[in-house]
Protein backbone atom coordinates (compact mmCIF):
# COMPACT_ATOMS: atom_id res chain seq x y z
CA UNK A 1 0.00 0.00 0.00
CA UNK A 2 1.28 3.50 -0.73
CA UNK A 3 0.29 7.09 -0.06
CA UNK A 4 -1.42 8.52 -3.15
CA UNK A 5 0.22 11.90 -2.57
CA UNK A 6 3.89 11.14 -1.90
CA UNK A 7 3.94 7.50 -3.03
CA UNK A 8 5.62 6.45 0.21
CA UNK A 9 5.08 2.81 1.09
CA UNK A 10 2.92 2.27 4.18
CA UNK A 11 2.15 -0.93 6.05
CA UNK A 12 -1.51 -0.41 6.96
CA UNK A 13 -4.46 1.96 6.89
CA UNK A 14 -3.42 3.65 10.13
CA UNK A 15 -0.04 4.54 8.68
CA UNK A 16 -1.74 5.72 5.48
CA UNK A 17 -4.12 7.96 7.43
CA UNK A 18 -1.18 9.38 9.40
CA UNK A 19 0.64 10.16 6.17
CA UNK A 20 -2.45 11.76 4.61
CA UNK A 21 -3.11 13.81 7.75
CA UNK A 22 0.47 15.09 7.56
CA UNK A 23 -0.07 16.17 3.97
CA UNK A 24 -3.28 17.97 4.94
CA UNK A 25 -1.48 19.82 7.76
CA UNK A 26 1.31 20.85 5.39
CA UNK A 27 -1.21 22.10 2.82
CA UNK A 28 -3.19 24.01 5.45
CA UNK A 29 0.01 25.68 6.68
CA UNK A 30 1.01 26.55 3.11
CA UNK A 31 -2.41 28.07 2.43
CA UNK A 32 -2.35 30.07 5.68
CA UNK A 33 1.07 31.48 4.79
CA UNK A 34 -0.13 32.38 1.30
CA UNK A 35 -3.25 34.11 2.67
CA UNK A 36 -1.10 36.08 5.08
CA UNK A 37 1.10 37.17 2.18
CA UNK A 38 -1.97 38.26 0.20
CA UNK A 39 -3.38 40.21 3.17
CA UNK A 40 -0.03 41.94 3.69
CA UNK A 41 0.09 42.91 0.02
CA UNK A 42 -3.45 44.33 0.30
CA UNK A 43 -2.50 46.32 3.40
CA UNK A 44 0.64 47.63 1.70
CA UNK A 45 -1.46 48.70 -1.28
CA UNK A 46 -4.01 50.47 0.91
CA UNK A 47 -1.34 52.23 2.95
CA UNK A 48 0.42 53.34 -0.24
CA UNK A 49 -2.82 54.72 -1.68
CA UNK A 50 -3.53 56.51 1.59
CA UNK A 51 -0.08 58.13 1.56
CA UNK A 52 -0.30 59.20 -2.06
CA UNK A 53 -3.87 60.52 -2.00
CA UNK A 54 -3.64 62.35 1.33
CA UNK A 55 0.00 63.44 1.04
CA UNK A 56 0.44 62.40 4.65
CA UNK A 57 3.78 60.97 5.74
CA UNK A 58 3.93 57.17 5.62
CA UNK A 59 4.80 57.04 9.34
CA UNK A 60 1.58 58.89 10.19
CA UNK A 61 -0.51 56.68 7.92
CA UNK A 62 1.02 53.53 9.40
CA UNK A 63 0.53 54.93 12.90
CA UNK A 64 -3.16 55.52 12.22
CA UNK A 65 -3.46 52.08 10.67
CA UNK A 66 -1.94 50.57 13.82
CA UNK A 67 -4.42 52.40 16.02
CA UNK A 68 -7.41 51.29 13.94
CA UNK A 69 -6.10 47.74 13.75
CA UNK A 70 -5.70 47.71 17.54
CA UNK A 71 -9.27 48.92 17.93
CA UNK A 72 -10.59 46.19 15.66
CA UNK A 73 -8.56 43.51 17.43
CA UNK A 74 -10.06 44.63 20.74
CA UNK A 75 -13.59 44.43 19.33
CA UNK A 76 -13.39 40.70 18.65
CA UNK A 77 -15.97 38.98 20.82
CA UNK A 78 -17.56 42.16 22.17
CA UNK A 79 -21.32 42.48 21.95
CA UNK A 80 -21.80 46.21 21.34
CA UNK A 81 -19.27 46.94 18.62
CA UNK A 82 -20.98 50.17 17.50
CA UNK A 83 -20.80 51.70 20.98
CA UNK A 84 -17.14 50.72 21.31
CA UNK A 85 -16.30 52.37 17.95
CA UNK A 86 -18.27 55.51 18.85
CA UNK A 87 -16.39 55.76 22.15
CA UNK A 88 -13.06 55.31 20.36
CA UNK A 89 -13.98 58.02 17.83
CA UNK A 90 -14.97 60.42 20.63
CA UNK A 91 -11.57 59.89 22.28
CA UNK A 92 -9.82 60.60 18.97
CA UNK A 93 -12.05 63.52 18.02
CA UNK A 94 -10.72 67.03 17.36
CA UNK A 95 -11.70 68.10 20.89
CA UNK A 96 -9.37 65.52 22.46
CA UNK A 97 -6.30 67.32 21.02
CA UNK A 98 -7.32 70.66 22.51
CA UNK A 99 -7.96 69.31 25.98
Amino acid sequence: MQCPICRRQVNDETELMTCLAGHMREEAARQAKEMQRIYLMMMASQLTIACVTTRIAPQDVVGTFGEVYGLLENLVGKSDVCAEIEEWLKKRGPDSKEA
